[in-house]
């Protein structure tokens, strides 16, 4: 009986030793599958260009990306959605000086329906394969202005779902435009509103703005205010006014029902630890 119930548990030894194997196998069947159908580009071009007089433009198409005259950072904002240059460091000498014409594509009937995130992914891929580019995320603290919604509640409107902007590749197009002292913005979200006050109101402000109003949605509004110097201590502003028009603290709150409030807090940032030029096509 002893015998018998020793190869009882020698039988089930192995057995269970072969349903570990054949887990195993099937574990890295399913990895080589979804390496299989990780999107990649089929063929890629990559030059320097030279030409005297830049027309830089750069887009991802439905069927890979167009690049034309771009600096490597111009690329790197476009495959990790940081357009941000003060954001980056690191990188060689030429990283912003350099330009160069990229032409991807990939097979759509392998993989329909691409996310801007697969996309981008994509992209960085293709940095990595043809200038050896290493990089890392690195979080640093920033002085900011967090940009909240006041007591009263906001004085802009959500806009609706039948006035969106579609894009098959962008999905929802955030619509506007603005110079230093006016923004105008057409479903767009609070962080893009924010990163467009960052940009257009620098010099007004001396420092970004973070979006903390909990607004996850689309919405239309306006904004123009006096342009002044930004002095450094939080919500001081120095110089005289070019218009009859707020301060940018005022115009915020007044025309939007928001608050620019002073705070200090972690940005993430990009460090390129390595590039090199690219390889030949």
């Amino acid at each position: 009986m002893g015998w018998v119930r020793g190869c009882e548990l020698v039988g089930l030894g192995m057995f269970a030793a072969a349903m570990a194997a054949a887990q195993s196998i099937a574990t890295a069947g399913q990895a080589a599958n979804a390496a299989d159908k990780t999107p990649r580009y089929e063929v890629a071009s990559v030059r320097e260009n030279t030409n005297p007089n830049p027309r830089w433009n750069m887009y991802f198409t439905p069927d890979g990306v167009h690049a034309m005259d771009v600096t490597l950072l111009w690329a790197l904002h476009e495959a990790y959605g940081i357009g941000d240059d003060d954001l980056w460091s690191g990188g060689p000498a030429w990283l912003n000086q350099k330009r160069f014409d990229i032409e991807a594509k990939y097979d759509v009937t392998q993989y329909p329906n691409l996310t801007r995130q697969q996309r981008m992914e994509m992209l960085q891929q293709l940095l990595a394969d043809r200038f050896k580019l290493l990089v890392h995320h690195e979080a640093k603290e920033f002085q900011l202005y967090a940009l909240v919604v006041t007591g009263s509640g906001v004085k802009f409107a959500e806009t609706k779902p039948e006035d969106l902007r579609q894009s098959p590749i962008y999905g929802v197009m955030c619509v506007g435009g603005g110079r230093r002292g006016t923004i105008s913005m057409h479903g767009c979200t609070m962080k893009q509103f924010a990163d467009d006050l960052s940009g257009l109101g620098r010099f007004d402000l001396g420092r970004r703005v973070v979006d903390q109003t909990g607004l996850s949605g689309y919405y239309t509004f306006a904004l123009h205010w006096a342009r002044v110097d930004a002095a450094n201590p939080p919500g001081a502003a120095v110089g005289a006014p070019d218009s009859a028009d707020p301060t940018i603290f005022t115009a915020v709150k007044e025309q939007l029902g928001l608050e620019l409030k002073p705070t200090n807090g972690p940005i993430d940032t990009m460090v390129i630890d390595h590039a090199e030029m690219p390889t030949e096509n």
